[in-house]
């Protein structure tokens, strides 16, 4: 019985420090080196472009902001929405929120993996799948 329970703290300190890490390693500017989507339909087409080459920046007091490099009315009304916004790294669900307090985060969700300098963002809302690099 008290194998059981050390062995239960065990794993929970683990998940609880790599969630700790990713909160930790999101932080800095992020380079988006590839979209993935599993849809060929235009409106996914032109979401996979707005985001291709687009910089994400988590800072640390919580301030996030977004520059597209494509220049569309797409990526200027996408770039409006995230710009000046703040994030919050929820451990209950392994999410990224984008947003406010006032909207409750809600602009996007990103569910987050980092390894070796490179995140691998998948997009809840839209069914993207981005790759992304430290700079």
């Amino acid at each position: 019985m008290r194998q059981l329970l050390c062995v239960t703290i065990f794993l929970l300190s683990i998940n609880a420090i790599s969630q700790t890490d990713i909160k930790n390693q999101i932080i800095g500017s992020w380079k988006v080196e590839n979209v993935l989507t599993k849809s060929n339909n235009k409106e996914m087409a032109e979401l996979s472009q707005a985001f291709k080459n687009s910089i994400f920046l988590f800072k640390q007091n919580q301030d996030f902001n977004f520059t597209a490099s494509q220049k569309s009315q797409f990526t200027s009304m996408l770039t409006q929405m995230l710009q000046n916004q703040k994030w919050l790294f929820d451990k209950k669900r392994n999410i990224i929120k984008i947003g406010t307090a006032k909207d409750r985060y809600t602009i996007m969700g990103i569910t987050p993996k980092i390894e070796n300098n490179k995140a691998f963002f998948s997009l809840d809302e839209s069914g993207l799948n981005l790759v992304l690099v430290k700079i």
